[in-house]
């Protein structure tokens, strides 16, 4: 009877220990997850915090013309815009590496690794291509180009329907045309440079026949393209596609938020 006792005071002994290892295990995970997620709440604010102090020297410099050459804060030749959105934290520079396109994809405005990167222009586009793709991650919490995916909601369009550009001396401002939810085979990746009318109308159509809902501009595209000839309607807008991912869509899937200004307008 005692030897009995005495077995099932061990299993007991056992399953407590157990129980113990299993609990410290998972109380382990929970810590080191929340010390990787505080972690990453650090570098998120801390680059969040150094675009707005770049932004605000950006603009001081800009308003008053200090000098041609940018103050030491600025001081990157990959630098070669700024994009902002009004009345939205949407304001980010824009980068572009020679020889390296993807550059930026996972390093900050300094060229230090950066999970979330810097946006960055599409290597094979200038500032003066027919169509100037500009990538950026989407961040969970609306957070850098995450912040594009509140225009799959057409009253947020309504709302904050126009981008802006900034670029040296040049300021300019793209009208969203379309919003698409495609993935990277779409046709608009391979919108940049268009040599004959019939591609580049061809092109529109398509940005504007895959669009999420209506635009006014994107509207006033598709009369003018009725109405003009090719010739007439050929590069006489430049667009401007910001391009993010939607990763809970699958791997390849992506959100475009096309805009478009009048070459006239320069």
């Amino acid at each position: 009877m005692k030897r009995r006792e005495k077995q099932q005071g061990k299993k007991q002994d056992g399953k407590q220990k157990f129980k113990r290892a299993v609990y410290l295990f998972f109380l382990l995970l929970f810590l080191m997850g929340a010390f990787v997620t505080y972690r990453f709440y650090q570098k998120d604010r801390k680059q969040e915090r150094h675009f707005q102090h770049l932004e605000k020297v950006e603009g001081e410099w800009d308003k008053n013309h200090i000098s041609p050459i940018p103050p030491t804060e600025l001081d990157n030749p990959d630098w070669i815009g700024w994009l902002k959105i009004e009345d939205t934290n949407f304001s980010y520079p824009v980068m572009k590496r020679q020889g390296d396109s993807e550059y930026y994809l996972h390093r900050d405005f300094d060229g230090n690794y950066s999970f979330y990167g810097t946006p960055f222009l599409d290597s094979r586009c200038t500032l003066e291509s027919d169509n100037c793709i500009i990538y950026g991650h989407n961040i969970n919490g609306g957070r850098m180009f995450g912040q594009l995916l509140a225009y799959t909601d057409e009253n947020y369009y309504r709302k904050h329907s126009e981008i802006k550009l900034r670029a040296e001396e040049k300021r300019r401002k793209y009208e969203i045309v379309s919003v698409i939810q495609t993935n990277t085979t779409s046709p608009v990746y391979h919108f940049t440079e268009v040599g004959n009318w019939e591609e580049y109308s061809g092109y529109v159509h398509t940005i504007l026949s895959n669009s999420l809902y209506h635009t006014e501009l994107g509207d006033k595209m598709e009369r003018e393209q009725e109405e003009e000839t090719l010739e007439e309607f050929f590069h006489k807008y430049q667009f401007l596609t910001l391009s993010t991912c939607r990763s809970w869509a699958g791997h390849n899937a992506r959100l475009l938020v096309v805009a478009a200004r009048e070459r006239i307008a320069d």
